[in-house]
């Protein structure tokens, strides 16, 4: 009994580890999304910084001599404050961190989530529009480990049987009923109807005829 609570309790403590929120990712933060900011009709904020949390997917990273600055195309946080797998954006943001980050490691399609301070709004280019980006001078800039896909279960499918038995995710094996195929009816000769009177029998004669006497003297 002892044991099966030890087990629960480190089980709970690994599942709560997996939701929780990276320390460099904790504190307070303005609830303000990249497309709001981009709204400010204003580009410098200087006056009035503003802490913030924002998340998403990497779309370019360019080094300059003395910092690393990020395009990222913003999306929702979870619980962890890592961003959700969801096609909904919340815009774009620009972020330049003091110091050097890898772009091997940082590669475009990555997840990461930038703590820092909102500084100003930055009008460029997207292809032919007019963009305009909030900045943010980074503290940090958390990557996230690459998703794993799941691994497809196998779906049963009634009308095709290979094997004596089928997998069921994720570790029984339960034997198929295999019903065999009635063989085909293969069509005799007609046969004579049966008469329900049997056939005479043949008539004998009355007497043998007597041999020749004059043969056998």
């Amino acid at each position: 009994m002892l044991s099966k609570m030890r087990i629960g309790a480190a089980l709970s403590v690994v599942l709560l580890g997996a939701c929780a929120t990276p320390s460099a990712l904790r504190g307070d933060f303005a609830e303000l999304t990249p497309a709001q900011a981009a709204m400010s009709p204003t580009g410098d904020l200087a006056p009035s910084p503003q802490r913030v949390r924002w998340g998403g997917t990497i779309l370019s990273l360019k080094n300059a001599p003395d910092e690393s600055c990020f395009e990222i195309l913003s999306r929702p946080l979870d619980s962890s404050a890592r961003p959700e797998r969801s096609d909904r954006d919340e815009g774009r943001f620009l972020t330049c961190y003091k110091g050097f980050k890898d772009p091997e490691v940082f590669r475009p399609g990555r997840d990461v989530t930038v703590v820092g301070m909102l500084t100003s709004v930055e009008a460029r280019k997207v292809d032919d529009f007019e963009y305009r980006y909030p900045r943010v001078a980074a503290e940090d800039v958390y990557l996230w480990e690459a998703r794993r896909e799941p691994a497809n279960p196998y779906v049963d499918d009634p009308f095709f049987r290979p094997y004596p038995y089928y997998y069921y995710y994720p570790y029984y094996y339960y034997p198929t009923r295999v019903t065999p195929a009635p063989r085909p009816r293969t069509q005799s000769a007609p046969q004579e109807p049966r008469s329900a009177v049997p056939p005479a029998a043949p008539e004998l004669p009355a007497a043998l005829p007597r041999p020749l006497g004059g043969l056998f003297r």
